[in-house]
C-alpha cells in the first residue's frame, strides 16, 4: 500500500476515533453554545421584565458603587415596619430615603451581580438612545454564566449516576431548554441557584460513596459542606429553605450517623444564614425580612399598606397553590419530554442502588419545594418564585435514561437506530427553543409596561434628592437611579407624606404607567386596589387639589403619565445644589 493511503486512512481513522475527533466534537460543541449565548443576549434580549430582577439589579448597582447592601426602592410597609422597629422617623424625624437598607431579598444574587456590574460602571447611566440598557444585558450575561456552569456541575452529577455518554446526552438536552435561557435573560437568581443545588448533589453522592467504605469522618466532611452549598442556596433565593428540608430529611433516611450527618447538616447551614438573619433582625425587627408577609397575599399590593399588623389574607396562601402547579407542570418544566419523563422514571428500579435510591431523595426534595410554592406562587413559568426549574437538569437525566431503558426492552435495535432515537429525543426537547430562534424578536422593548429610555429620563429631570412615587418603583429605582416610592393605597396618604414632609427626600413626581392604567375598569380602578387613584389614573386626569399638578403624556401612544411639581420636561435640569 502507498504511503499517502497509509497516511490518509490514519487521517481518518483520527478524525472517527482518534483524539482530534474529541477536539473536533467539543469545538463544535463549544461553537453551538457560543452562538446560542450571542443569540439570545444581543438578537432576541429585549430588557429585564421581572420587577424582582430589576430590584435586585438596583441592590446590585448600589453595592458595586460602595453604598452596601441598600435599596432606592422602597415600599410604605417597609418605612413602617422600620418605623415601628425604631430605626427610622423617631419622634417624628424625616425618614432619609437616600441609604435604606433593603431587607426583602436574599443577598447573594446581588452580590454577585455587582462583580458584574463593576466591569460596566461608565455605562450605568441610561441615555435615551439607549434601547437596551448595558446593565440589564451585564446582568442577564451573568446568568447565563450560572446556566452553563450548572450544566457542567450537572454533568458530572449525570456521570455519577450512570455514565458520560447519557451525562452528555442528558445536558445536550437541557442545554436545548429555551425556558433555561429565557430564565437566563430574566436574570432571576435561579440559575445560580440551580448551579448550587448541582454542587450540594455532587458532594452528597460522593458521601455515599464515602460511606459505602465506612469512612464517617469524610461522609460528614461531605455533608457539612452539602450544607454550605443549601446554605448559600437559601442566601440566593429564601425558598431554597423548603428544599433544604427535604434535603434534611433524606439524609437522616439514608446515611446511617444520623445524629452527626444531621447536626453537620444543620450546623453548616445556620454558619451560611445565620449571619443575614441577624442582620436582618437589627434592621427591621424581622430575621425574615419583609418577604415573609407575602406567604399570605395573593399579590404584593400588601407593600402599598402604610400600617404593619394588618389581618393577613390567610385564605390565599393555598389559592394557587399544589393544584396550580401540578397543572401547569410541563410549563414550568419548559416543555422538556425528558424531564416530564423523571415521574415514570419514579417507578423503575435502576441497577445502580445508588441511582435507584437517590431518585426518591429527588422526589422528596421537589415535593418540599412544591409545598413551599404553594405559599410563594409562581406567577407564570418565568416568574420569581418558580423553582422547578432548578430541578430540570436531574429531571432530564433521570428521564433521558427510563427513555433509553424502554428503548432497550422494545428491542427496536442498536447502533444507527438507537442514534437516531436519542436524536430525535433531544430534537423534541429542543422544539420550543426553535419556535423562538425561527420566531425572532417580538420587539425592541418589554413594552408593555416598560419603556426603559424613557423610564432613564426620570433621572434627567430628578435629582438625586427628590423622590418619585410610581406603580413601577424598581424600575425608576434601575433605570433612572432615583428614589422611587411604592404607590400607597390612598391619595389621602400620599398628600399626608408630601405636606408633612415626612421624607427628608422632596416628594416631586408620581409616574403611573400600564401597571395601573391597563387594569380592568370597574373590577380594579373603581372598585379594586387602585379605586383611590382612579382621578388620576383615567384621562384626563383631574388634579384639583393634588401637591402635583402639572402633567404630561409619555411614550408609547401616551400610556404613562407623569405628575410633577412644575413642568420639568420643558425645562432644562438645573444643577442640584439648586433645586
Amino acid at each position: 500500500m502507498a504511503t499517502g493511503d497509509v497516511q490518509v486512512q490514519s487521517a481518518v481513522h483520527s478524525l472517527e476515533q482518534g483524539r482530534l475527533a474529541r477536539y473536533i466534537k467539543v469545538g463544535m460543541f463549544t461553537a453551538s453554545v457560543i452562538a446560542l449565548i450571542l443569540l439570545y443576549l444581543f438578537v432576541h434580549f429585549r430588557g429585564l421584565n421581572d420587577r424582582s430582577a430589576m430590584d435586585q439589579a438596583q441592590i446590585a448597582r448600589n453595592i458595586a458603587s460602595g453604598e452596601g447592601f441598600t435599596s432606592k426602592n422602597f415600599s410604605p410597609l417597609g418605612l413602617a415596619t422600620l418605623r415601628e422597629a425604631g430605626k427610622v422617623g423617631v419622634d417624628g424625624e424625616s425618614i432619609d430615603v437616600s441609604k435604606l437598607p433593603d431587607f426583602y431579598y436574599s443577598p447573594l444574587s446581588p452580590l454577585v451581580n455587582s462583580l458584574f456590574l463593576r466591569v460596566i460602571k461608565g455605562s450605568w447611566k441610561m441615555t435615551p438612545t439607549d434601547i437596551v440598557y448595558a446593565g440589564d444585558r451585564m446582568v442577564a450575561f451573568s446568568a447565563m454564566i450560572f446556566l452553563l456552569l450548572g450544566v457542567g456541575v450537572w454533568s458530572f452529577v449525570f456521570a455519577k449516576l450512570f455514565d458520560w455518554k447519557l451525562a452528555f446526552y442528558a445536558a445536550s438536552a437541557t442545554l436545548v431548554t429555551d425556558l433555561l435561557w429565557q430564565f437566563s435573560l430574566s436574570a432571576l437568581p435561579q440559575m445560580l441557584v440551580m448551579f448550587l443545588f448541582g454542587a450540594a448533589t455532587l458532594l452528597t453522592l460522593h458521601a455515599h460513596e464515602a460511606q459505602e467504605r465506612d469512612a464517617l469522618t469524610r461522609v460528614i466532611l461531605l455533608i457539612a459542606c452539602a450544607g454550605l452549598c443549601f446554605g448559600l442556596m437559601i442566601l440566593a433565593h429564601a425558598s431554597s429553605a423548603w428544599m433544604f428540608i427535604g434535603w434534611l430529611v433524606y439524609v437522616l433516611i439514608a446515611f446511617r450517623s444520623r445524629v452527626f450527618v444531621g447536626l453537620a447538616a444543620l450546623a453548616a447551614v445556620l454558619l451560611v444564614t445565620a449571619p443575614w438573619l441577624m442582620r436582618n433582625y437589627q434592621v427591621c425587627g424581622n430575621p425574615l425580612g419583609l418577604a415573609f408577609q407575602g406567604a399570605f397575599h395573593a399579590d404584593d399590593n400588601y407593600l402599598r399598606a402604610a400600617e404593619v399588623g394588618r389581618p393577613l389574607n390567610i385564605k390565599g396562601i393555598l389559592r394557587r397553590g399544589i393544584t396550580q402547579q401540578l397543572g401547569e407542570l410541563s410549563g414550568y418544566l419548559g416543555l422538556n419530554v425528558a424531564a416530564m419523563a423523571f415521574f415514570l422514571a419514579i417507578a423503575h428500579r435502576f441497577r445502580n442502588s445508588l441511582t435507584s435510591s437517590f431518585r426518591w431523595g429527588l422526589l422528596l426534595m421537589w415535593v418540599f419545594a412544591l409545598v413551599g410554592m404553594a405559599f410563594y406562587r409562581p406567577n407564570g413559568d418565568i416568574s420569581a418564585n418558580q423553582l422547578h426549574i432548578v430541578f430540570l437538569p436531574i429531571f432530564v437525566c433521570y428521564g433521558f435514561a427510563f427513555l433509553l431503558v424502554l428503548w432497550g426492552r422494545w428491542e427496536f435495535g442498536q447502533g444507527i437506530v438507537r442514534t437516531v432515537f436519542i436524536s430525535f429525543l433531544v430534537f423534541l426537547c429542543s422544539i420550543p427553543m426553535l419556535m423562538t430562534l425561527l420566531a425572532g424578536p417580538s420587539g425592541r422593548i418589554q413594552w408593555p409596561p416598560y419603556v426603559p429610555p424613557f423610564i432613564g429620563i426620570l433621572g434627567e429631570w430628578f435629582t438625586p434628592e427628590e423622590v418619585v412615587c410610581s406603580d413601577m418603583p424598581w424600575a425608576v429605582a434601575w433605570y433612572a437611579n432615583r428614589p422611587a416610592m411604592l404607590l400607597p393605597e390612598s391619595v389621602r396618604e400620599f398628600n399626608r407624606m408630601h405636606d408633612y414632609r415626612e421624607l427628608k427626600q422632596s416628594l416631586s413626581g408620581l409616574y403611573l404607567t400600564p401597571i395601573t392604567g391597563n387594569q380592568p375598569l370597574f373590577s380594579q380602578i373603581y372598585k379594586g386596589p387602585y379605586r383611590e387613584w382612579a382621578m388620576l389614573i383615567l384621562r384626563p386626569p383631574q388634579v384639583q387639589g393634588f401637591p402635583l399638578p402639572f402633567f404630561t403624556a409619555l411614550p408609547v401612544d401616551g400610556e404613562c403619565i407623569l405628575f410633577s411639581d412644575r413642568e420639568r420636561w420643558n425645562q432644562p435640569r438645573k444643577p442640584a445644589s439648586e433645586e
